[in-house]
């Protein structure tokens, strides 16, 4: 085998040879045969998808002497002295490195001069968006009406940070992240030429570890070959990048299903054991959740993967709902995105808490749905007091209410507020069948029963003023604001390792919590003047409305106010205004002694 590396040996050489950008070369191919080429392409995309190898087998296709369909022959002078690098005319520029103005400018001196050996003169600029503002203006120009003889061709891999000045005048194509399929697909033609044995379930597992970049797969086939030789299995792919066994991902994950908190941390353990990389673990775990999901969600189609595992995912996917995957996933994403201090302490406090809090979401539901039949059995015997449905009789009124509970106007407006009302409204419902003077003796007890509760509610809101709902719990919040409260914590969360010191999340995680949401101002509320100080400085206050954007979807102005904490006494309103000799006694002064 030889000494080249993979990557570069096994370059495509053909538009026909990029994989997985059909759409791409298909519009290329056609601008080639058809002599519609333009002067100026900008291909953005992830890594290792075939934005640059595409750049020179474009440069080549336009010079080419023999081209067949818009494809290059690779055997003209031409093709060999671009593939070899010996063209002169055909430059490569990394703008990380020649980002300044004086490059740019050394750039559009030389694009005057006619090409000497091909037909068109390229340039091919890498990583275009590491050009400062200041280079990428001198740029445009050039750009807009380059020479006939030149052409350019631009790459990057964030297209959002090349300005829309140098995109307005360029022909955009969009690279996609490769398939697993494609991938793999690739990898079994170069071991095939290579002499490489290695089964399909190796070749799936390395293009999952590359994470939709070819380049990243051809390196990692390239170094196990070294480290393993020229027979691979899938336990040696595993053991060389740290990945976990994919049974021990469903077994936690069928643990996370079943909500058997000791087996899941038994797994964990045994991953920690076994020496598996747990942030490579903890992203199989996101990964195995993400095709639960889509299962769940009827898109079985694209998931990836054999037959065999896509009935353990289905097996999986019938013990749970989607809101539940959806909610682990995202945790457990969370943990994943940064780069925590103990990995295996953060995967078990995710996997903790997504089992903690789906038994918690389950509760709040029995009660919700309990509350909501309650709600339902007492609004029908209401009917029961409508007029034609029930007759009110004074007297058997007068003597039940004295017999079962007593006058109304006996009762505490406490006693009144308790439940006694829909008990008797229950009572009346349930005698109405069988005896209707009963049912009217209840009604009469529940009419006088509500209209002593009106009365005494009318006297306490002209005792104490007007009546203050009770705050209900955190969990039955509805709207903008309880969204934001039952996700306090895991916005606090994602702010840590902010700010100066690396410990923005402190200021806001024990001393702070948000109280009211108007329009878009998030009012945020202290116990301690220090922590509202350090979050109204302008260089905190940018980046937790940044991250508030970025974490719910909506952005958010924040407003800081400082109140004394529930349960501490308030001092009272002073009963008069300030006189001259209070004023004067305030300012030091001594009232005069009679004589």
């Amino acid at each position: 085998m030889s000494s080249e590396v993979l990557y570069r040996k096994w370059r495509p050489q053909t538009l026909g040879e990029v994989v997985g950008q059909e759409a791409v070369t298909t519009t290329l191919l056609n601008a080639v045969r058809t002599e519609r080429v333009g002067h100026a392409y900008l291909f953005c995309g992830p890594r290792g998808t075939g934005k640059t190898s595409t750049g020179r087998i474009l440069a080549r296709a336009v010079n080419c002497l023999n081209s067949q369909g818009g494809e290059p022959c690779n055997a003209c002078e031409a093709c060999v002295s671009i593939s070899e690098g010996r063209c002169l005319d055909i430059v490569e520029i990394d703008a990380a490195s020649n980002r300044g103005v004086d490059d740019i400018r050394s750039l559009r001196e030389r694009v005057n001069y006619a090409a000497g050996t091909v037909r068109r003169k390229v340039y091919i600029v890498d990583e275009v968006h590491m050009l400062t503002d200041v280079a990428s203006n001198a740029l445009l120009k050039t750009l807009e009406e380059p020479p006939p003889h030149v052409m350019f061709i631009l790459a990057t891999t964030e297209f959002h940070k090349v300005l829309p000045t140098i995109v307005s005048r360029c022909q955009s194509f969009h690279f996609r992240r490769l398939t697993l399929n494609a991938i793999a697909a690739k990898l079994k033609l170069v071991c095939e030429q290579e002499g490489i044995d290695a089964d399909d379930d190796t070749l799936v597992a390395i293009s999952r570890a590359a994470g939709g970049s070819l380049r990243d797969a051809e390196n990692i086939l390239q170094q196990l070959i070294a480290s393993r030789g020229k027979r691979l299995r899938l336990d040696d792919v595993r053991a060389a990048l740290g990945i976990g066994d994919e049974a021990l991902v469903l077994k936690l994950v069928a643990s996370l299903v079943s909500r058997d908190l000791s087996g899941g941390l038994r797994v964990l353990h045994n991953v920690s054991d076994e020496g598996i990389d747990i942030r490579n673990f903890g992203r199989q775990v996101v990964s195995t959740l993400r095709d639960v999901m889509l299962v769940q969600s009827g898109c079985d189609d694209i998931v990836d993967g054999g037959a065999e595992r896509l009935q353990e995912l289905r097996a999986v996917a019938r013990g749970t709902t989607t809101a539940d995957v959806a909610r682990a996933a995202r945790r457990f994403s969370e943990i994943a995105a940064r780069d925590a201090f103990m990995p295996l302490l953060a995967l078990e406090l995710a996997y903790v808490d997504s089992v903690i809090a789906d038994s918690g979401e389950q509760k709040k539901d029995a009660r919700q749905e309990g509350g909501a039949s309650a709600t339902k059995r007492a609004g029908e015997p209401m009917r029961a007091l409508e007029p034609g449905h029930a007759h009110t009789h004074q007297k058997t009124q007068g003597r039940v209410a004295s017999q079962r509970t007593g006058h109304p106007a006996a009762l505490s407006p406490s006693q009144l507020a308790s439940p006694v009302v829909p008990d008797a409204i229950q009572a009346a419902g349930a005698s109405h069948d069988a005896n209707e003077t009963a049912a009217e003796s209840a009604a009469g007890v529940a009419t006088a029963a509500v209209e002593a509760a009106r009365t005494a509610q009318s006297l306490e809101d002209v005792d104490h003023g007007a009546p203050q709902a009770e705050e209900a719990p955190a969990e039955m919040e509805l709207g903008e604001l309880g969204r934001v409260r039952s996700t306090w914590k895991e916005y606090v969360d994602s702010l840590r390792g902010l700010g100066s010191a690396g410990n923005l999340d402190a200021f806001l995680r024990s001393a702070c919590e948000p109280v009211s949401l108007e329009d878009d101002v998030l009012v945020l509320r202290f116990a301690y003047e220090f922590h509202k100080s350090k979050i109204e400085d302008p260089k905190y206050c940018h980046v937790v409305e940044e991250r508030l954007q970025e974490f719910y979807g909506r952005p958010f102005k924040v407003s800081c106010v400082l109140e004394t904490p529930a349960g501490a006494p308030v001092s009272p309103a002073p009963a008069r205004r300030e006189g001259l000799v209070d004023a004067a006694v305030r300012m030091g002064a001594r009232p005069k002694k009679q004589d």
